[in-house]
């Protein structure tokens, strides 16, 4: 997966009090960490009111001077990315455009035409809004496509964001089904007309306004590369994710019928028994084995249809418990919808977070 490193974001507090007190050497230090953790991108985003070029400008300054690793320049005005992206020493990524008139996707897309190693993320909306069915999310895309076919821009420049919700906001009666399945066909979508393409995602947007953010963020990450996502806006410091990412990758390179076996082994407790991909980094052997299993649950979920009751985990199992009802709700297995089998999980503890 393409890491697109979210820590340098003004909407943190942190980086926000770093940015409003000048603290170079935080900037430098969150930078040259990201670099160090294996980010392909660091995507900057200043957030404030005033002076957003100058700010970008300060900050851009200071991660070059630590590290070459290319710049995600992040800010809502495209005006503002046409002037920031002159301060990059080397070919980065715009982030990003729309078919929102306020956007001006035709100035970024000719600059990408001027200058070809520029790379962009382009969202799935337009001045309606984040359309509501994966329908009208392809039409908004077909639009861009267009728009890249006029400027010359290849597929392999563009990353496509299809607009993550929040899980607990997901409409569990709406048109494309219940879960993330609008964002599920419209990746498989995407991802059969143009090969080449890369489709990205805020990956921890899911789990907004839920509790033991991690567990939802890992099935999502997990399900996701199933159907073909290659690059993400998140944490490159969060081992776990990375652990996640790095088992999903390995696990869905082997033969079908091995993941089947795995998936049934999940299913009947014997993923123990299994020699099954681990993660690659500074793992334990516990350590990396909790999160193969725990992304061998996720994928087998998927791959049975399995919901919380047919993969009955084991209550000491907290992990394992924590990945099976967030997988459910993502998949729409959650007869209730809006997460609620996972708020009431959480509740009675099965997740083992609330003592620590």
């Amino acid at each position: 997966m393409i890491i697109i490193g979210e820590k340098l974001n003004g909407t943190i507090p942190s980086v926000a009090k770093a940015i409003a007190g000048r603290d170079e050497e935080w900037i430098r230090d969150m930078a040259r960490r990201e670099a160090e953790a294996g980010a392909d991108f660091i995507d900057v985003c200043a957030s404030v009111e005033i002076g957003e070029v100058e700010t970008l400008h300060w900050m851009i300054d200071l991660i070059q001077s630590v590290t070459d690793t290319p710049i995600s320049i992040d800010s809502p005005s495209t005006e503002v990315l046409a002037e920031a992206y002159k301060f990059c020493k080397k070919p980065g990524l715009f982030n990003s455009v729309s078919m929102e008139s306020k956007k001006q996707i035709d100035s970024i897309f000719q600059i990408m035409k001027d200058n070809p190693g520029w790379e962009v993320i382009a969202m799935l909306c337009d001045d309606s809004g984040i359309p509501k069915c994966a329908a009208d999310r392809l039409r908004v895309f077909a639009d861009i496509m267009k728009k890249a076919e006029e400027y010359g821009i290849d597929p392999s420049r563009i990353h496509i964001d299809p607009i993550i919700e929040a899980a607990a906001l997901m409409d569990p009666d709406r048109e494309d089904g219940p879960g993330i399945a609008i964002n599920t066909k419209v990746i498989d979508s995407i991802r059969a007309q143009y090969p080449t393409i890369h489709i990205t995602s805020a990956i921890s947007n899911i789990s907004h306004g839920l509790p033991a953010r991690k567990y939802m963020n890992y099935s999502f990450a997990a399900i996701v590369l199933s159907h073909g996502l290659d690059s993400g806006i998140l944490d490159p410091l969060n081992h776990g994710m990375l652990a996640v990412i790095s088992c999903a990758e390995k696990l869905l390179k082997l033969p079908q019928e091995e993941l089947q076996k795995i998936a049934e082994a999940a299913k009947d407790k014997k993923l123990a028994d299994m020699e099954i991909p681990l993660p690659e980094g500074d793992f334990t052997q516990e350590e990396a084995r909790k999160y193969a299993e725990m992304t061998a649950t996720v994928l087998a979920m998927k791959t049975l249809n399995a919901d919380v009751e047919t993969m009955d985990p084991d209550e000491d199992d907290r992990d394992i418990n924590g990945v099976v009802y967030a997988a459910a709700a993502l998949l729409g297995l959650d007869e209730d919808g809006y997460c609620m089998e996972y708020i009431e999980a959480y509740k009675d503890d099965l997740f083992g977070v609330q003592k620590k």
